[in-house]
């Protein structure tokens, strides 16, 4: 008998408040595992779906895209590299569903996880640490390396790569997905000038960026781009980008040398390029089985093997329980920028 699962639903679109109900148990296909949830980290994406009714159009749905946990059950095609009582994070898929069900949705007691967007946590990682990684990942690699967009080369599973000469602009550099983008560009050799709130300078600099200019300076476009004069840029990624940093960015590259192009997680963004540079949007749920994920998981499964990546921001962790995904939807909806966590807020799961 399948163990009994229960999710956090959302009964239709943007509605106020999910309902905590039971869920099929799925049994996993080929390059498929389950695992039994221990930690959920929320995302700006999980607001936007339940608050302003984007992206998803479906419902009853359950959300979730970051989630980490013990594996249960692994098809064969993955018993050689998996087993139960592995500890492991993945990218969960809210808008992906198998024969109608949402069994890749994060939020769920049991949730089905595909390669290459698994990877085990080393001894010593809390669950509510390592699961601020894999969106941040997937977005971060989607922006970075995809051919569609920046195209820029992949970190190497051999160590740090020496520095290229090259120059990258992150903003939104300690949001989750500015700081897996700000750590994977710097192993693969990128100089990263990163754009952050003043208080979150040190953090951003401690991921590897070089230096980490203040988002609300008045003089922000003048000294960025000073800073970048007689470097070769690479182009920039905006990690979180309103109109006014894209149109900063747009301005930035514009008036320095290279390349004239921005990777953007906004949707629409393309319409909104300025100066003659390019604006281009990628988004995690693109990596899907690409060359460009399996290389970028592979990557992080030696990264946190040999302690290279750090897990930042460091979450917030509101409680255990699926009954508490709500309140940490509707905290990060409120803004809940918090010490250093930008983005992720954390809910334990019972035991």
């Amino acid at each position: 008998m399948p163990p009994d699962n229960r999710a956090s639903w959302l009964m239709a679109k943007q509605t106020p408040n999910s309902v905590i109900d039971v869920a099929p148990y799925t049994t996993p296909s080929a390059n498929e595992l389950v695992i039994k949830t221990k930690a959920v980290a929320l995302n700006p994406a999980d607001v936007g779906i339940q608050k302003l009714g984007v992206l998803l159009n479906d419902y009853p749905a359950i959300l979730g895209c970051d989630v980490a946990g013990e594996v249960v059950e692994v098809h064969p095609t993955l018993a050689e590299v998996y087993t139960p009582g592995d500890r492991v994070i993945g990218a969960a898929g809210p808008l992906d569903r198998k024969d109608g069900k949402y069994c890749y949705s994060a939020f769920q007691e049991y949730v089905v996880l595909k390669v290459p967007s698994i990877a085990k946590i080393p001894n010593g990682v809390a669950y509510e640490d390592a699961v601020v990684l894999p969106l941040g990942i997937n977005t971060a690699a989607s922006c970075l390396f995809a051919e569609s967009t920046l195209g820029l080369e992949v970190p190497s599973i051999h160590g740090v790569r020496s520095p290229r000469g090259k120059a990258l602009l992150i903003w939104g550099a300690s949001s989750s997905v500015g700081a897996c983008g700000v750590q994977m560009a710097t192993h693969a050799g990128y100089e990263v000038v990163g754009v952050a709130s003043q208080r979150n300078h040190e953090m951003v600099k401690g991921l590897g960026a070089s230096v980490c200019f203040d988002q609300s300076d008045p003089t922000l476009v003048d000294d960025i781009a000073t800073y970048l004069s007689g470097k070769e840029v690479v182009g920039a990624y905006g990690a979180i980008a309103s109109d006014s940093a894209l149109n900063a960015m747009c301005e930035i590259l514009d008036r320095c040398g290279g390349r004239k192009l921005v990777a953007s997680v906004i949707p629409g963004a393309e319409q909104k390029a300025t100066k003659g540079v390019q604006i281009v949007t990628n988004f995690a749920s693109d990596i899907g089985n690409s060359e460009v994920g399996k290389a970028s998981w592979k990557w992080l499964t030696i990264a946190m093997e040999e302690d290279w990546i750090k897990y930042m921001p460091q979450s917030e962790v509101v409680g255990e329980g699926l009954e508490r995904i709500q309140e940490a939807i509707d905290r990060l909806a409120e803004g809940v920028s918090a010490k250093n966590c930008m983005t992720t807020i954390a809910a334990l799961m019972d035991e």
